[in-house]
């Protein structure tokens, strides 16, 4: 009997390491997760500043993540806290002084939605920087009392890790797929998830929707959405976002185009890894997180896609991998409402 009750917990054991797990920011009515909820105060302005910094903690079983927005300093040095990093440059005809400036914009975590797709997120402040510093102007060698921002933007060919602006932090417990839900305000910017230890950009896979790219009559007839959908926002997959770029982008752009973009960054996640997660000149909104024990990231983007959709119909029709019609009767990978599922 003793010998069956631990073969019992060895298989519980081996349930709860495989099993799936997902934290949702923001669910498909616009509430925020408590985590996120406690530091936000009216028109989104963090209560929780330090240093120039607002951090947001929360995990899962097997993943602990971090969010970190980051104030850029205002335009003048007068109330606040002390931000200011870095050493004397010169660039061209001006040279800069760092100085101390010590107040700073608000740092926000607002919540939006791209309404069509109901897909609800929270965006953070700060553009992401590897260093920042704070600069008085000077002209013909005089101090012009005016002050700017200088970041210096991560560079995949160098690598390093975010210092300041917006980002999310995220270790792994074990080894898995990690799916991240983003918004990314321009597609066409550059994206990374870079690996913790070695301080490089991580390949990632991604799928979901950019804006103008549509469901078309095409669609209908190929089984992949019903004639309701056409018009709207069409789920993507990795080699259809891959195919829009122009040959000239960066391989960590996500998508051609100057467009919004709404879906999955998926990384293969090792064990006690950590990976930050930001776009390279530009802000970053975060809606999700699915991490799958053990599975790879391509086997993760062909599962079902894990955002939510507003226009989907329990009675669409239902097709088969090969276009045909089916019912609820049949067995095994069918498509309805443009999206993948398995009927057991």
């Amino acid at each position: 009997m003793k010998k069956f009750f631990t073969l019992i917990s060895i298989a519980l054991c081996a349930m709860s390491v495989n099993a799936q797990e997902s934290f949702l920011a923001v669910d498909a009515d616009g509430s925020i997760a408590s985590q996120y909820a406690a530091i936000i105060g009216e028109g989104g302005v963090a209560n929780n500043v330090s240093n120039g910094s607002s951090k947001v903690n929360f995990a899962t079983t097997n993943v602990t993540v971090e969010a970190v927005g980051s104030a850029d300093p205002a335009d003048l040095p007068e109330g606040g806290q002390d931000i200011t990093i870095g050493t004397l440059i010169s660039e061209a005809d001006h040279t800069y002084q760092l100085v101390s400036i010590n107040s700073t914009k608000d740092i926000k975590w607002e919540v939006k939605n791209q309404g069509d797709i109901n897909f609800y997120y929270v965006a953070g402040t700060g553009t992401p920087a590897v260093s920042m510093v704070a600069e008085e102007v000077y002209t013909d060698g005089q101090p012009t009392g005016k002050y700017r921002v200088k970041v210096t933007a991560f560079d995949p060919a160098t690598g390093g890790e975010p210092a300041s602006g917006l980002y999310y932090k995220f270790t792994t417990a074990v080894d898995g797929a990690l799916k991240v839900g983003i918004w990314a305000n321009k597609g066409n910017r550059t994206t990374f998830l870079v690996d913790g230890e070695t301080k490089q950009a991580s390949p990632y896979l991604v799928e979901g929707y950019i804006n103008g790219q549509n469901w078309t009559a095409d669609d209908v007839t190929a089984g992949k959405c019903t004639e309701e959908q056409v018009g709207k926002k069409k789920w993507m997959s990795n080699d259809e976002i891959v195919a829009l770029r122009n040959p000239s982008n960066s391989e960590w752009v996500i998508g051609a185009g100057n467009q919004p973009f709404w879906g999955n960054v998926i990384i293969d996640a090792k064990a006690g890894k950590t990976y930050w997660l930001f776009q390279g000149n530009s802000q970053i909104g975060f809606q999700s997180y699915t991490f799958a024990p053990g599975k790879t990231k391509e086997e993760m983007v062909n599962g079902i896609n894990t955002i939510k959709v507003a226009e989907q119909n329990a009675n669409a029709p239902m097709y088969n991998l090969a276009g045909q019609k089916v019912d609820k009767s049949y067995k095994g990978l069918m498509i309805q409402n443009g999206r993948k599922f398995v009927n057991k």
